[in-house]
């Protein structure tokens, strides 16, 4: 262990600090990735002659390659750990998902799009598994601070874009790359390192013999929970630009919205996680999806000021179970953190992805008011299975000897 990542007891218990904030950090430039082309589609609608079942064909294609290789990459990172799955990933994120504005057409666009997002998917399992070692005392926190992290780069992401596009037109898009060679030689100083838990695949089963039986049943569950919840994460990120641009507002206003929306989510992670800590997982996987649907209503039929205001509680809800369901996955498998944290994160994703077509397809047809209300069902199902799924007792952490 490096001199910076020294375990050091306090307020913040027994936390690596350099490597947390420097993980933290790097989550968060990856995700801003995310915020780049979707603040942008109302004017890529335009440049490119795009209809929105083409742009939900792209951002289907460009969450498949995010999601679907997770798992493997997770099983990669179990099997053959190395700092460099995590360090190297944004030099394929970064130049890919900014050079947009280079792009000729459809096609173009996807490849760009797909190349980019495949080093987003390598770099989520790998920084899981680091988050997860990071903290034995509060890996619910931990985790949640590390999605939260995610969303808030998100939500940074149209900020950044629309700033640069505003003044440089798509193609100064590109200038944003310099934040992942910043992001990259960040990780290269502080490394966080992964859990030393369970190397052999056995420590931890003996730990916590709840891991030998019952753990497919939750586990399952839980996959299911998150495709429902994911659905409706993924079509509001993907649709809310040209939502609010078919009703009016400008580039400002979509990615405003979106920028407000993953903001709160990234408050709602932390509170989530840490109620999690306290209340139990499913305490708060359930109370959040039942908040939710009246939430969301509340969302489509408002307008203007209120509509916005909405979107915090709306993007509080809706992100603070995703820190803790991969907490909770962990769980259920500890000598396989990476592959449970790819299961949850992208494994589910992957899956959610295919809605986007239908989405686009169902705008067009009936426009993206009428067509975002489908999304109230999948909050139904998501908190019917959340009912059933069994509550977890909290595993007593080991006692940590701190280096004061």
């Amino acid at each position: 262990m490096t001199e910076e990542n020294t375990r050091v007891a306090g307020r913040f218990g027994d936390i690596q600090k350099p490597a947390f904030f420097s993980l933290i950090f790097a989550h968060a430039v990856n995700g801003m990735a995310g915020g780049f082309f979707v603040s942008l589609t109302p004017t890529i609608k335009e440049e490119f002659g795009l209809s929105l079942t083409m742009l939900g064909v792209i951002m289907a294609i460009r969450s498949l390659s995010s999601s679907a290789p997770q798992v493997f990459f997770g099983w990669l990172t179990d099997r053959y750990p190395s700092q460099w799955w995590l360090v190297a990933t944004p030099l394929i994120v970064g130049p890919f998902r900014t050079a947009i504005g280079f792009a000729t057409g459809f096609w173009s666009l996807a490849a760009m799009l797909s190349i980019g997002s495949f080093g987003a998917a390598c770099f989520h399992p790998a920084a899981a598994v680091r988050a997860h070692g990071i903290s034995k005392e509060r890996r619910g926190l931990v985790m949640s601070f590390y999605v939260a992290a995610g969303r808030l780069g998100h939500g940074c992401g149209p900020i950044v874009a629309i700033s640069l596009v505003s003044v440089l037109g798509l193609k100064g898009l590109i200038w944003a790359t310099s934040l992942y060679f910043v992001s990259m030689a960040v990780l290269k100083k502080f490394p966080p390192e992964a859990g030393a838990e369970a190397p052999a695949g056995k420590k931890g089963e003996e730990e916590n013999p709840e891991t030998q039986s019952g753990t497919w049943r939750p586990l399952a569950l839980l996959y299911i929970i998150n495709i429902f919840r994911n659905m409706v994460m993924l079509n509001l990120y993907a649709f809310i630009p040209l939502y609010f641009a078919s009703r009016g507002g400008s580039l400002w206003t979509g990615g405003g919205a979106l920028t407000v929306l993953l903001a709160s989510g990234a408050a709602g992670g932390i509170i989530g996680g840490w109620l999690s800590d306290r209340i139990g997982r499913k305490s708060v996987i359930l109370s959040t999806a039942l908040l939710l649907i009246p939430t969301y209503l509340l969302f489509l039929n408002t307008g203007g000021v209120l509509q916005f205001a909405v979107m915090i509680p709306l993007g509080l809800l809706l992100h603070s179970a995703m820190g803790v369901s991969v907490a909770y996955a962990q769980e259920l498998m500890p000598n396989r953190p990476a592959l449970a944290a790819s299961l949850m994160q992208g494994g589910n994703w992957f899956i959610s992805g295919f809605t986007l077509v239908g989405m686009g397809a169902l705008g067009d047809c009936l426009g993206l008011q009428t067509a975002l209300q489908v999304l109230v069902v999948l909050i139904c199902l998501e908190s019917g299975f959340a009912l059933i799924l069994p509550g977890r007792k909290k595993i007593k952490p080991e006692t940590i000897i701190s280096n004061v």
